[in-house]
């Protein structure tokens, strides 16, 4: 069920108020989202850095330490801490030294305690020195353990160029972020940039699978899911990869039928992004179209099935993969149209040679990420998986850009932990997430809503 950023601060116990969210507007705060419940609650970290007043907050705390008084706890805690660690080097504990000891660790004690009051003095004389300024709580929301909630006023305040981004759409949701203030060090040193993101290839109910047995019966399964319909064209919790995988000697056909009319606002906006952020941070673009991701899917998942009830179905996804992806290439045409400054590279399957340059390039990080462990429990979608985990890095590989803006949805926050881990140190990555809008039938959003609440938009925009 949709959620709202207001409600996720209330299951934690937390009034909005009392966070860094009690300056956005109630659109932001109220926005519906389907995201699950992988928020812990946290006043530091490395998330700080990403909000400009908490940033400034700790930054003059920080600054509070240089006074006399600091330093010459600092100073005295050195010495005492200094000496402890000479007399371990010493055997002889006569009673002297032992005397000594005794009154070092008290006092390293006491110095401790005087060193934590200041800091906590210093941290409340910031807060209110900021509150005359402005009201603003401590508290904020971190995703999967490696994105921070925030919102698009809160990433220009950090990085004041993306005030030119034409996206009114991202300015209305909660955004979920990591790297921004690196990223702003990055575009003040004029470094290079790469930016990569896009659509997935197609939704729930856009591409049905029909699976004919011997003794006639068929069984409709959604590709996308992977979920079998019901007598009542509902999904069950049946999934294709076990039916497949058990029943597959009784099939004696795979038909395929292609439902998705268009572009997605959603799918839409999900490019239009790439090219505005581009624009004004004066990146180059990748856009992936995982339709080879999709057919390394179908080959594993098809594994077992009959070769000669295989194969003609295996063309025929591929006719439906191309025909989709076309659906895309004639967006991306379109928005580069408008965006002429803008360099963009597509990789899909019909282009051989960026293929090629793709899978050379990743090649020694799929070594680390085996290494890491298993990819997927699923043994079909691991080569897909791979696909969607490196192909994050496509700016890296195609532009060797070391520093990359990813721009996509929040769901794909664990394809880019699993590629943080396996490109670092050599890329730095940078994110801006944002949650998938719901459908007009207010319940899905709109990659899993029915056909009738799709929001199909001319190709072109």
């Amino acid at each position: 069920m949709p959620t709202t950023l207001r409600e996720i601060l209330e299951t934690k116990g937390v009034s909005l108020q009392d966070t860094i969210y009690c300056r956005a507007a109630d659109t932001i705060s109220d926005f519906p989202m389907n995201i699950g419940d992988f928020f812990k609650l946290t006043k530091d970290g490395t998330g700080v850095s990403d909000f400009e007043l908490l940033n400034r907050l700790y930054c003059l705390a920080e600054g509070r330490k240089k006074t006399e008084e600091y330093q010459a706890v600092c100073a005295e805690s050195q010495r005492v801490n200094a000496r402890l660690r000479e007399m371990k080097g010493i055997g002889n504990n006569g009673d002297e030294l032992i005397t000594e000891k005794l009154s070092l660790r008290r006092s390293k004690k006491r110095l401790n305690a005087e060193k934590t009051a200041l800091e906590e003095r210093y941290f409340a004389q910031s807060i209110e020195e900021i509150k005359k300024e402005c009201d603003f709580g401590l508290a904020f929301l971190e995703y999967k353990n490696a994105f921070y909630c925030s919102n698009f006023d809160e990433i220009a305040a950090v990085l004041p160029q993306v005030e030119a981004v034409d996206t009114p759409e991202l300015r209305e949701m909660p955004l979920f972020v990591r790297g921004i203030r690196d990223l702003s060090q990055a575009v003040k040193r004029a470094v290079p940039l790469g930016i990569v993101g896009g659509p997935c290839l197609f939704g729930a109910h856009e591409v049905i699978i029909d699976i004919h047995h011997k003794d006639g019966g068929v069984v409709q399964f959604d590709f996308s899911t992977g979920r079998k319909y019901d007598e009542h064209n509902l999904l069950t919790d049946c999934d294709m990869e076990s039916f497949l995988s058990t029943g597959y000697k009784n099939i004696i056909r795979l038909g395929l039928k292609n439902s998705k009319r268009g572009v997605t606002y959603q799918e839409y906006l999900s490019m239009q992004y790439l090219f505005e952020f581009a624009l004004v941070l004066g990146a180059k673009v990748v856009i992936p179209i995982p339709d080879m991701s999709y057919m390394k899917f179908f080959k594993g998942v098809t594994e077992l099935v009959a070769d000669e009830v295989r194969e003609p179905a295996l063309k025929v996804f591929e006719k439906i993969s191309h025909d989709i992806a076309d659906l895309y290439l004639k967006v991306i045409d379109d928005l580069q149209s408008r965006y002429p400054e803008v360099e963009c590279q597509v990789l899909h399957s019909r282009d051989p040679g960026l293929c090629d340059l793709f899978y050379d390039k990743r090649e020694h990080y799929i070594h680390k990420l085996f290494r890491m462990g298993q990819v997927t429990v699923n043994k079909e979608r691991t080569d897909a998986i791979i696909d969607y985990i490196t192909m994050l890095a496509l700016p890296y590989y195609f532009y060797g850009t070391r520093n990359v803006l990813q721009i996509d949805s929040v769901d794909e926050a664990d394809s880019m932990r699993k590629c943080l881990k396996i490109h670092s140190p050599e890329v730095t990555f940078h994110s801006i997430l944002f949650p998938e809008y719901l459908s007009m039938d207010g319940v899905h959003t709109v990659y899993y809503a029915p056909l009738e609440f799709k929001d199909y938009i001319n190709s072109g925009g």
